[in-house]
């Protein structure tokens, strides 16, 4: 089919031009305008004026459905009443103090209680700096000094867990030897002498486990990859590599990052029926605000708990700590949402994800109709549409799809009035109405459409 010309990136532009304007005034003092590369989507980011629910409201006026949710964090939507209410409460009592206070054992709580694997709970500010921390406590915990990670797997910033997120095809190797690749450039060859690349989904990760079972202190795996393309691990597998993890002496971390408090009240760990020995969370306990965690057995987060003896803890003890930790008004915002999510998760839960089975059905089964080499993965309140006819079961099986077709669906999205950015997965929230999940699976099937029409797939 001859391709046609497409005029959705200059009719975004049309509707946009006071975006425009504030993205080009902030390209003068911020590096590409954005604070990080996924904000930077064309034909140039759109600027948020506010958000309420399950909707944002950019500089123009323009209203758009919200499926990023911040990527992931607004459980309850935008500016929910009781984490704006809480976290006025707490800023009026001080933004910041790095001294002890109530809240923080009220939250640490709740998620104690929440968290299958969670005997102790410790905060930090985000995602990467759980991972990291964890990384720590498992070396120090085992006094052995590599980490295996699955292909797929993002784990945050730090350079050890920059190693094959995303495939590359030319450089992986094999799926029963796969080779460490740099998701960036910067990082120092040698830091992936400690990572040992695993295949996710497929059982030679067991075997790559039970070779390097000597020098492995953590295997971490998260129940649903997120930015390696919404594919959610297969439940025997998680199974399996509990069990084998378990019979080699070596810790089990999972990252619920992005799947804690979303895919139940317990997370990937109640949605699969397995329990780790740790796991690290962020987004959704944070309400909004920047709070994350190491939750875990007590002989792991033994491993922070400080003696205040300077010869113990020097030696005895790993590293932990942050100007931020605990932060009083970060921590009122996320007691306010997982109390919130508590009162309500006995059909919250089973809300958010019957709309998100809705959601992936309905869009997959119109491809199938119209034969179009086009899928939605992801579990629960998640989505992500890929651009392949191929089963999804790990990255792998990514190779290949037409990244033409991807990147023009996003802005036919957007035109037809849903936001998700165009490198990340899609979210709803218990804001989100059926009337709102109606809308997005049409505008789905618009988008869809409107591609066949310029020939792209």
């Amino acid at each position: 089919m001859e391709k046609k010309q497409d005029n959705t990136l200059e009719l975004l532009a049309s509707r946009t031009g006071k975006s425009l304007e504030a993205f080009q005034k902030a390209k003068t003092v911020i590096p590409s305008g954005v604070m990080s590369r996924p904000r930077l989507f064309r034909p140039y980011p759109f600027f948020v004026k506010y958000g309420k629910g399950s909707k944002i409201v950019d500089l123009d006026g323009n209203e758009y459905i919200d499926c990023s949710m911040g990527y992931g964090p607004l459980m309850l939507g935008h500016a929910p009443d009781p984490v704006v209410k809480a976290t006025q409460e707490a800023v009026a009592r001080g933004s910041q103090f790095a001294i002890p206070h109530e809240l923080e054992f009220e939250l640490a709580k709740i998620i104690q209680e929440a968290v299958p694997c969670a005997d102790k709970v410790s905060f930090c500010n985000v995602g990467s700096e759980a991972t990291f921390h964890a990384l720590r406590m498992a070396r120090g915990k085992t006094g052995k000094m590599k980490v295996a990670k699955f292909e797929g797997g993002y784990h945050g910033i730090f350079d050890t867990f920059c190693a094959s997120v995303l495939f590359d095809v030319s450089k992986a190797g094999s799926m029963e030897n796969p080779i460490p690749v740099p998701s960036s450039i910067g990082i120092p060859p040698r830091v992936f002498e400690d990572v040992i690349v695993l295949p996710f989904n497929h059982p030679a990760a067991f075997d790559i486990i039970k070779k390097n079972k000597e020098d492995i202190a953590v295997v971490m795996v998260e129940g649903m990859q997120g930015v390696g393309g919404n594919i959610p691990a297969k439940k025997e597998f998680l199974q399996d590599l509990r069990k084998v993890t378990r019979e080699c002496n070596i810790l089990l971390m999972f990252d619920e990052i992005i799947t804690g408090f979303r895919l139940a009240w317990g997370g990937a760990q109640e949605y699969f029926g397995v329990t780790p020995d740790f796991a690290t969370y962020g987004k959704i306990i944070g309400g909004g605000l920047p709070v994350a965690a190491v939750a875990g057995r007590n002989d792991i987060m033994d491993m922070i708990a400080y003696t205040g003896e300077r010869a113990v803890d020097a030696t005895q003890k790993v590293f932990y700590g942050g100007t931020f930790n605990g932060n009083l008004v970060c921590v009122a915002s996320g007691l306010a949402m997982l109390t919130t999510l508590k009162q309500k998760k006995d059909h919250l839960y089973d809300y958010i994800n019957r709309q998100g089975d809705r959601l992936r059905n309905e869009v997959n089964q119109f491809c199938q109709q119209n034969g179009m080499d086009a899928r939605v993965t992801g579990i629960g309140s998640t989505f992500f549409t890929h651009f392949t006819k191929k089963e999804i079961h790990s990255t792998r099986d990514l190779a290949g799809q037409n990244l033409e077709a991807r990147g023009a669906f996003y802005p036919h999205l957007l035109k037809n009035g849903v936001f998700i950015p165009d490198v990340h997965l899609g979210f709803l929230s218990a804001a989100h109405s059926e009337k709102d999940v109606d809308a997005v699976i049409q505008a789905h099937k618009k988008a869809l459409m409107e591609l066949r029409e310029l020939g792209l797939i």
